[in-house]
């Protein structure tokens, strides 16, 4: 074995030089290990922690200096989708070691008799599952060889999550060891009860086994983070309250940190999105009947007993103290509670409104049962009725005899139900405190009455037949008060323009403007269609000027947007006084066409993590309290949010939440928006058939003239440069800049990033020069700030379309500003092509880093499905490619003129390819064994066989390196009909 060189003191193998802050003692306590494993010592290390504490930023940092020290690393991470499969960790062991042909064969045949003893009935003398001598000799054997080379770390990640058939091989290992240069480091967070208990006793006897606990940080050592981070008053100002809010939990720690940096120097400790998503991530990735317990207690509040929580949560009152116990560990909870006011809400907000429902169901009886008040009883009724209403959609006109069924908010007009458009059934929101008091008065109890029978219908798959349209909002002659008259005079003005009947309405507010006295009350209106239609009448806010635009008076959501629109407000300010409208809002007595208005200005400047932060609790607000249309609208934004951040399952099921609501045909103009996204959303799947029967669903006259048609013709740009059509793509997407500039808004390209979608086209064209002047142009007109979501993937194009050498300095920036953003899918792109561009410049080591980022980034847990009518670049080998597929859009960008090589999927045979398209689409192995009838080995040795011939290592790589699979070819699904129906748009 060779020993590792003697580092002098300035060596730049120092192990303090990459010691995470806070855990220098835990970095030298492994590197000493490594030393004596370089002397032929090994040793097993068990790093614990609870969730957030570090165990795996400590570990990768170790192995990243150990590989630097010339160190063989083998890396594994349990899974707890993976558990099931025999010896998948062992596997991931192997996988990276530098094995000589012949050691590799030897490998795959030991896993592969492993793993089935793993699957088959065992001996009547084995247990079942256990591995046979052969293979653990077998094993061993090679581990050991590679010892003989050089010192071998092999390093485990949750390894609470492992298989058991991994875990009975790494025991086995461990044991012959201790006179070898091997040295083990096994990671495990902090569960409720271990999930291996005979292997966590046997490790511990080991005589050569070390015991490592990641304690939270203490005071001194959060203000240290604040020190290196923030500076040294930022850090004496702000130490003891950073630690107050986050109890020393390190993720906490730097995530509050990082929204510190984002703020600049406030004065005050700013808790931001950093902070919330951090503690988010935390309660999510804890033990389960912990999560649970959290949950128990956002609903209830600090003050429930444990007698009430047990019977909330039907759980064991022996468990209670061991949940309570892991979330005060891991620094979530203090005094039994939340550390900050927003986390109750924000785990709530996390969860499917109908689970949600049913807790504040249960919720309201157990206090009800308790003696609590009628208004904390009530409080929970409400909040139930509201989840399950935004959950099931509008109810159909109760029958006779069906005494739970609830109304439809629909106006009733010439002998024919409508669904009224936005601002039509203002009246409905402006009397929501009487509503209430209504309800009050009649003894309505807020959901804990008989389910709904509309409900019913739903959950069993048929959607009740929704109001037809074409009819005037009111009856003439029964209107006599004159308040009301005018009311419905101005609604019918809307209705004409929210069908598309421009000429129509434009004559009738001519007529109605005429009468003296009359105009004044059309500026809302006027500030309405200065959205909805921007070239057809001056826009108000351009005739008032930026001197007008005092924060009370964009206390109006329509009149911000307006503003925005017409460039008197800059969209910095306009983020901040749109957040203002949505607070106030979530405390009632704004109007829910207002808070629309404010979410779509948080979308247009490029601010949709906020957007997305808003979308739950004004869906809670509008699920309990407003109309079918309303409702449908938040539900078409919270998608469209959501597609920009990358999240294309929240973005599908929001999509077909707001079809659910209204039916297309009832959407007047603002049905683009929708349909936009839902097409956008499958194209970024893959799935080109869908998308394309939402683009050819017939729409309204006059969509070409709102900024609902906009979005259409960009999502039609998008499919079409999906499919291959990258000269038709460029049109669109030139016509929508053409559009944009004739209504004066070119300067939020957050609305429709034209330049970006035809940098795109002109790189799939072979168009490099082309490419990056549209990329340098878009850069230049955003100026030095804001957009960050915009700014990132202009610099990925500039990236791709530019030359090797500043390839990766643009990476990087664009990694940056995605992560400010919080586009989870853009940024895994941008780390894969990180990842690569480090590699080409011959930096393995942060190519491992970004690498493993990209690994950790939850968006990849939606891997796009192959195109039906793929484009030649979609071919690109992982090698050549440098800009994955921009689920916004939809398209994989080359990097110009790259030939596609020879090696591709070309060399596979059937067998092979189907297994490799399963695998690229994230099917584990024995789902892909289910579906082609063969066993899960020998699906291992496809795969097996498949990355030799790709030269991959990874299914990440394999899913970059084939594309996307197209549903039918795989799965065999039938072709949809010619254009979608109302099931289809629903039911996806």
């Amino acid at each position: 074995m060779s020993p590792l060189p003697v580092s002098p003191p300035h060596d730049p193998y120092d192990p303090s030089r990459s010691a995470p802050a806070g855990r220098e003692s835990e970095y030298r306590r492994l590197h000493h290990a490594l030393d004596r494993c370089a002397a032929g010592a090994g040793s097993v290390i068990v790093l614990h922690g609870s969730v957030g504490s570090g165990r795996s930023d400590l570990l990768y940092a170790f192995t990243d200096t150990a590989a630097e020290r010339g160190v063989q690393v083998l890396v594994g991470t349990g899974s707890p989708l993976e558990r099931e499969f025999p010896l998948g960790l062992a596997r991931q062991l192997l996988q990276g070691a530098d094995l000589a042909p012949e050691e590799a064969a030897t490998a795959e045949a030991l896993l592969a008799e492993g793993a089935a003893s793993g699957t088959v009935p065992a001996p009547s003398d084995r247990p079942a599952g256990q591995l046979t001598q052969r293979v653990l000799e077998g094993l061993f054997r090679l581990v050991r060889g590679l010892a003989e080379r050089a010192p071998v770390l092999i390093a485990v990640d949750d390894r609470q999550d492992a298989d058991p058939q991994s875990l009975e091989f790494l025991l086995y290992l461990v044991r012959r060891t201790r006179g070898t240069g091997v040295l083990t480091v096994l990671s495990s967070r902090e569960t409720m009860t271990p999930a291996h208990p005979l292997f966590e006793v046997e490790l511990a006897r080991q005589p050569h086994h070390q015991h490592i606990r990641l304690d939270l940080l203490g005071t001194e050592l959060v203000a240290e983070v604040l020190r290196t981070r923030l500076g040294a008053a930022a850090a004496e100002r702000h130490a003891a309250e950073a630690h107050a809010l986050t109890g020393g939990n390190p993720l906490l720690v730097h995530s509050l940190v990082g929204d510190q940096e984002r703020a600049g120097s406030p004065g005050t400790l700013v808790v931001g999105e950093g902070y919330r998503r951090g503690l988010m991530h935390c309660l999510h990735r804890i033990d389960p009947l912990a999560l649970h317990y959290a949950r128990g207690v956002a609903v209830l509040g600090t003050g429930a007993t444990p007698e009430l929580l047990a019977e909330l949560l039907l759980l064991a009152p022996d468990a209670l103290p061991r949940a309570l116990y892991l979330l005060h560990a891991a620094g979530l909870f203090r005094d039994g509670g939340f550390r900050h006011p927003t986390a109750a809400g924000d785990l709530l907000a996390a969860m499917r409104p109908l689970e949600l429902a049913a807790l504040h169901q249960r919720a309201g009886r157990l206090l009800r049962a308790a003696g609590a008040t009628a208004a904390t009883v009530d409080g929970h009724a409400r909040v139930a009725e509201g989840h399950l209403r935004s959950s099931l959609g509008p109810a159909p006109a109760a029958g006779a005899g069906d005494h739970g069924a609830v109304l439809p908010e629909f106006e009733r007009g010439g002998g024919a139900w409508e669904v009224p458009a936005p601002g039509v059934a203002e009246d409905v929101v402006e009397d929501e405190a009487a509503e209430e008091t209504a309800d009050e008065e009649s003894g309505a109890t807020g959901g804990f009455g008989p389910v709904p029978a509309h409900a019913l219908q739903l959950w069993s798959g048929r959607a009740p037949a929704g109001p037809a349209v074409e009819c005037v909002p009111t009856l003439p002659g029964t209107v006599t008060d004159a308040d009301t008259a005018l009311r419905h005079e101005l609604k019918r003005l809307r209705h004409h323009f929210w069908h598309g009947r421009i000429d129509e309405g434009t004559a009738a507010l001519a007529r109605f403007e005429a009468v003296p006295g009359q105009a004044v009350h059309t500026e809302p209106l006027r500030h309405w269609l200065a959205y909805w239609y921007p070239a057809l009448l001056p826009n108000p806010a351009r005739r008032t000027g930026p001197q007008d635009g005092a924060p009370a008076d964009r206390g109006d959501g329509m009149r911000l947007l307006a503003a925005l629109l017409a460039g008197t407000v800059s969209p910095e300010d306009a983020v901040v006084h749109a957040e203002l409208v949505l607070r106030a809002g979530r405390l009632g007595g704004v109007r829910t066409e207002s808070l629309t208005a404010a979410l779509t200005v948080l979308l247009y400047a490029d601010r949709a993590d906020r957007a997305t932060h808003w979308c739950a609790p004004l869906a809670e607000r509008a699920g309990a309290r407003c109309g079918a249309h309303w409702n449908a609208l938040l539900a078409a934004l919270r998608a469209e949010a959501a597609l920009r951040q990358g999240d294309l399952r929240s973005a599908d099921e929001a999509g077909r939440a707001a079809f659910a609501h209204v039916r297309p045909e009832a959407w007047g103009v603002a049905v683009g928006l929708p349909l936009a996204t839902m097409a956008a959303a499958r194209t970024a799947l893959g799935l080109h058939q869908d998308a394309a029967h939402f683009l050819e669903l017939a729409t309204p006259a006059g969509l070409e003239h709102t900024p609902a048609g906009l979005h259409h013709r960009y999502a039609l740009a998008g499919h079409r440069l999906a499919l291959g059509r990258a000269e038709q793509a460029l049109a669109d997407y030139r016509a929508c800049g053409d559009t944009m500039a004739r209504w004066g808004v070119d300067h939020l390209p957050a609305i429709a990033p034209w330049r970006l979608g035809a940098a795109r086209a002109q790189l799939a064209l072979g168009r490099p020069g082309s490419a990056a002047a549209l990329a340098d142009q878009q850069l230049a007109r955003l100026g030095p700030a804001g957009h960050p979501r915009i700014r990132g993937l202009a610099l990925r194009i500039r990236a791709a379309a530019g030359g090797p050498a500043e390839r990766t300095e643009l990476l990087e920036r664009a990694v940056g500003l995605l992560e400010e953003a919080g586009a989870e899918s853009e940024l895994s792109a941008a780390l894969g092509e990180l990842s690569e561009a480090h590699q080409h410049d011959g930096d393995p080591g942060r190519a491992r880093r970004a690498d493993r980022r990209v690994r950790r980034t939850p968006a990849l847990a939606v891997v796009p499905v192959r195109p039906q009518a793929p484009a030649p670049v979609s071919l690109l080998p992982v090698s050549s490619l440098q800009v994955s597929p921009l689920p916004v859009a939809g398209r994989p960008l080359p990097v110009a003129a790259a030939p596609v090589p020879e090696g591709t999927a070309g060399g596979l045979s059937e067998a092979e390819g189907r297994v490799a398209e399963l695998a690229a689409r994230g099917l584990s192995n024995r789902d892909i064994a289910r579906k082609l009838y063969i066993t899960v080995s020998t699906v291992e040795q496809h795969l097996t066989r498949v990355y030799r011939k790709l030269g991959v290592r990874r299914r990440v790589d394999l899913a970059r390196l084939l594309g996307p699979v197209p549903p039918g070819t795989a799965d065999g699904a039938p072709p949809r009909p010619a254009f979608p129906r109302r099931a289809d748009l629903v039911a996806g």
